[in-house]
């Protein structure tokens, strides 16, 4: 049984370090990509927000798609790479091990590893039941490949959805930095400390951090479904509800900057960043937590 255990932590360690080595070469490429090679989610952010608003959009070389009547730009900073990044690593970090719980709880035999050739055996049965052949092609592979095809799987599926999911938050970003200003506007609400780039900044993270929220909810929520009613796992805490999403999102927005001491060239504006990214998160898991915490108490009287 330890064995077991030991060689199922081995398969999560290799896909941890995959998920981890992606997620790092995303955030190197997206920090040196230029708007042409951004326009596989520019265009399709550009297009959703235009059946979103109704406010067409064109497309400027080297700039993004901008509305010249409104003049607003979705710039190459606009085109929400950096959040599709946090919700890869979330989907992968936070549910790479349940994906292979499913599979280990499928094909108990496979994932334990018992048979002979596991032990260093060399022929009969046991090796015939470790190596497979691939069909149609003549090749064989070893067991503990097909044991990991699962978790390197949930990685592609999580690279997929969290591009889908960008482009459908990033959508109503956008559309709540259109319209909000002028709200804010009519209501005088600028003549006081906060500035439209103040405003921006706070619809970005209010936006992102809930949604954020919302899709670990969300992906729990199915991975539960599909667990019989003996496995069912215990409720969590509120606050467990978001350590994984609060810590992606501080990680990658806060924390790489941190460490690449950015806070060294920007007089000053990584603190206040930092201070308004804190803030708005910080009420984003306030009403999240009211709201779990009504549930709850609202259950308890049914």
């Amino acid at each position: 049984m330890m064995r077991g255990k030991l060689r199922f932590h081995r398969q999560n360690i290799f896909i941890y370090l995959m998920g981890f080595s992606l997620i790092l070469g995303m955030k190197y490429l997206y920090s040196r990509a230029d708007c042409e090679s951004l326009l596989w989610i520019l265009g399709p952010t550009a297009r959703w927000v235009e059946v979103l608003s109704g406010i067409p959009f064109v497309y400027e070389p080297g700039m993004g798609y901008a509305n010249h009547g409104l003049r607003f730009l979705i710039a190459p900073s606009c085109s929400g790479v950096q959040f599709m990044i946090i919700t890869a690593a979330m989907l992968i970090f936070s549910f790479s091990h349940r994906v292979m719980d499913c599979r280990n709880a499928k094909f108990p035999d496979e994932s334990a590893g018992a048979g002979p050739f596991d032990q260093g055996a060399s022929t009969g049965s046991g090796r015939q039941n470790a190596i497979k052949r691939a069909p149609g092609t003549g090749r064989h592979y070893p067991q503990a490949i097909r044991r990991i095809w699962p978790g390197l799987g949930w990685i592609v599926l999580s690279l997929l959805l969290s591009y889908l999911f960008t482009i459908f938050v990033n959508g109503l970003r956008i559309v709540a930095a259109i319209y909000l200003p002028y709200f804010f506007r009519r209501i005088d609400v600028f003549d006081g400390p906060l500035t439209p780039d103040m405003l921006h900044t706070m619809i970005g993270v209010v936006v992102y951090f809930a949604a954020l929220l919302t899709i670990y909810r969300l992906a729990g929520f199915l991975f539960d479904r599909f667990r019989s009613a003996d496995e069912a796992r215990p409720s969590a805490p509120i606050l467990g509800k978001c350590l994984a999403p609060l810590f992606w999102y501080f990680f990658i927005v806060l924390g790489i900057p941190f460490l690449n001491r950015a806070y060294r060239r920007s007089n000053g504006q990584f603190a206040e960043f930092a201070l308004l990214v804190t803030l708005c998160c910080g009420a984003v898991l306030l009403f999240y937590g009211l709201a779990l915490l009504i549930r709850r108490k609202l259950r308890g009287r049914g």
